[in-house]
């Protein structure tokens, strides 16, 4: 027989679990709830461009996959040398692009919006060119990152700390065929918001740019 202070932590945990099925719970309908009402303000071709996003995200993950593991394999049976050296030295430098802490220039796009975009707008804008492949962005001349903070406030919206304001400026580098074809989809689905008053863009065969990040020291994470 039981005593009473093990029924007591029985009880105890029990409970528990029962409290944490019952928090799991109400956070995934709330969660649910949040996406049905997103999605309930979108239109039937703003909900295509989102599923289409989704594939190509989908398959941009799978494609750099492959690439990783080819590259990986191929420095494996190379060995030390200047192959494996050449490799690591256009890894480092794509990865100071990547970074935005050198400046690059090549074919691209310049999407013009004149809106009171949100934080959440211009993230979205950034998946969008990312997406679409994109290896560089800038907005209002200010370059932007994978790790870059968008945040609303009253005095506009802020990028990692720095504000800034409309009529916005988005820059990207890329595909000149892949870099057109998001920026005209996106111009479109733009003038069907009320908000926007322009929305135009124009391609560049040598867009240049020279503003950088400045060079994120780790924090908590050690070699």
């Amino acid at each position: 027989m039981r005593s009473p202070s093990e029924r007591l932590r029985n009880l105890v945990v029990v409970g528990g679990l029962a409290g944490l099925i019952a928090f799991v719970a109400i956070v995934q309908v709330r969660s649910q709830a949040e996406v049905v009402r997103s999605l309930e303000g979108q239109d039937n071709t703003s909900l295509a461009f989102l599923i289409d996003d989704l594939h190509r995200a989908n398959e941009n993950l799978s494609s750099q996959a492959e690439g990783l593991a080819i590259q990986r394999d191929g420095l494996k049976g190379a060995g030390p040398g200047a192959a494996a050296g050449r490799a690591l030295a256009e890894e480092a430098q794509r990865l100071k692009t990547v970074e935005g802490v050198v400046p690059v220039h090549g074919p691209g796009v310049v999407i013009t919006i004149d809106a009171p975009l949100n934080a959440f707008d211009l993230q979205d804008a950034m998946n969008n060119l990312r997406i679409a492949g994109a290896e560089a962005i800038a907005v209002n001349d200010r370059r932007v990152i994978t790790g870059t903070v968008f945040k609303s406030g009253s005095d506009g919206v802020s990028m990692d700390g720095v504000a800034a304001r409309g009529p916005w400026a988005l820059a990207a580098i890329g595909d000149p065929a892949q870099m057109e074809a998001v920026a005209l989809a996106m111009t479109r689905s733009l003038h069907a918001d009320q908000r926007v008053k322009v929305a135009t863009y124009r391609t560049e065969a040598d867009l240049r740019m020279t503003v950088t990040t400045g060079q994120r020291p780790f924090v908590y994470g050690s070699p």
